[in-house]
């Protein structure tokens, strides 16, 4: 009997994930500052595209973090992996945040557990 081994990955996972890499560098240039940030400070995310990153925060003007990840609130799971509905444009300083202070992104609704 020839033993064939199994995928590590499904050929429907690979092809997601082929166009989750385009959407992510289509959604990074479309919010190209860390969302968690500006919604921590309050600040809106068109003040911060209009300003080209460089807003007040208590009199003083800070640049804004780039945002270099996308953060999935729903997780990565089945077709949420392509829903853009569900990320978040983050810094990787801002999704460390996330990930180690669960209780915290759920409370702000950076993440969801269904």
């Amino acid at each position: 009997m020839n033993r064939v081994p199994l995928r590590r990955i499904s050929a429907r996972r690979l092809e997601e994930t082929s166009i989750y890499r385009y959407r992510r560098i289509r959604f990074l240039r479309a919010h190209p500052y860390c969302q968690v940030w500006l919604a921590e400070q309050g600040i809106a995310e068109t003040d911060a595209l209009r300003q080209h990153g460089r807003v007040q925060l208590n009199g003083v003007q800070v640049s804004v973090p780039l945002s270099t990840e996308i953060h999935h609130v729903n997780k990565r799971r089945g077709a949420d992996l392509l829903d853009s509905r569900f990320w978040l444009a983050v810094s990787s300083q801002a999704h460390r945040q996330i990930e180690t202070n669960k209780a915290w992104a759920r409370a702000q609704g950076y993440l969801r557990d269904f």
